[in-house]
């Protein structure tokens, strides 16, 4: 007699909280997740995810923001990767070179490489201020908010360390002028000069040190921050600014996070990444001379625009001063990592009034002292 086929379990049914995140039974989509959840019966987790909601109102459009700066990370890492099949940090210049002239695609690759750099940058300061402004920074959000800043100042040594990759005459002095800057700190400047370069000045061995930090410690440090970032997030939830919280409970709106929120950033991905071509095609990033470690700084050398501001506020503070100068730029990152533990009140009380006061004189003086060094 035939030994009766054992039977497959049937897992319990899917819980009902999470029936409402999964589409309509009927649809495509919504008969794949059941089909996998009743396989794969990972309900803690998704629960975790399904709590998430994001306030309806209209400011609403500065939450995107988060997203936007993984969907330029996301181009970061791909274009980045193409760009290390033909790298080579022994013959950087003439490497970079055989990208943009002879490898198909490799011109736009390497532009859409830079302008989706930029963006992220750009996108790094919009969400800071916005977070700023929008009081997200207050308890118990302060570990959330430290996070952040982390991420901003390792996005902008991103730019920074790529920036001397292509070994041509503006980058190769550009990043001299930046390490020289760097040199001038008490203390530990010149030793955190030299770790920079590895010698007396840059050289082919700063090359292979950038391209190490550009290419594995960097991005592995903004992926372990970003988890931690976003694991905070959804722990802890989005913050309600003051003025929604104002609202009487029965007028507040919220959109599901994991289903409403997130599909209807995909059309803003979408028209950045039209963005990211189109410059891209009508202002392709261009490869200079070959640097020459003998030859004097052509005029007019800057850094990249989001290095202006404190490049060009330290002109503020000629000769003696400039240590001076330097102490009052670090102070800017030091403040704001204090600011949550200032400002606790919830609504704002009189001191956060003066801190979003503070915040924006500090926002147009970052906007007038950048345009002043981009313009001058």
């Amino acid at each position: 007699m035939a030994k009766k086929q054992a039977e497959i379990p049937d897992f319990a049914p899917i819980p009902e909280e999470l029936e409402a995140h999964l589409g309509e039974p009927s649809t495509v989509t919504g008969k794949a997740a059941r089909a996998l959840l009743h396989r794969y019966p990972v309900w803690p987790v998704l629960k975790f995810f399904a709590h998430k909601r994001v306030p309806q109102y209209r400011h609403s459009y500065w939450y995107m923001m988060g997203g936007m700066l993984l969907f330029f990370f996301g181009i970061q890492v791909v274009t980045g990767i193409l760009l290390m099949v033909y790298y080579q940090p022994g013959s950087p210049w003439a490497s970079v070179n055989y990208i943009v002239n002879e490898v198909p695609y490799g011109a736009l690759i390497r532009s859409i490489h830079h302008w989706s750099a930029n963006l992220m940058v750009l996108t790094v300061f919009l969400h800071l201020f916005s977070t700023f402004f929008m009081k997200a920074y207050r308890r118990p959000r302060e570990l959330t908010w430290i996070t952040g800043l982390g991420l901003a100042g390792l996005t902008m040594l991103f730019g920074f360390s790529g920036y001397l990759l292509p070994w041509d005459e503006l980058a190769f002095f550009a990043v001299r002028i930046g390490i020289s800057e760097l040199e001038k700190l008490p203390l530990l400047g010149e030793w955190a000069a030299g770790i920079a370069r590895g010698g007396s000045d840059v050289s082919q061995e700063t090359i292979g040190r950038f391209y190490a930090l550009h290419v594995m410690v960097l991005p592995l440090s903004v992926m372990g921050l970003i988890g931690l970032h976003l694991l905070l997030v959804q722990i802890q939830g989005v913050s309600e600014p003051d003025g929604f919280r104002k609202l009487p409970a029965s007028q507040r709106k919220y959109r599901n996070f994991f289903s409403d929120f997130l599909i209807a950033e995909i059309p803003v991905w979408l028209m950045m990444g039209a963005l990211l071509v189109l410059l891209s095609a009508l202002m392709p990033r261009e490869l200079g001379t070959e640097a020459d470690v003998f030859a004097a700084a052509p005029d007019g050398i800057k850094p990249e625009w989001y290095l202006l501001a404190p490049y060009q506020g330290l002109k503020l503070f000629p000769g003696s001063l400039e240590l001076l100068g330097m102490l009052v730029m670090g102070l800017v990152p030091m403040a704001l990592v204090v600011v949550p533990f200032i400002d606790r009140q919830i609504p704002a009380d009189a001191r956060g009034r003066l801190v979003t006061k503070i915040g924006v004189l500090g926002l147009i003086g970052f906007v007038l002292i950048t345009a002043w060094g981009f313009f001058s």
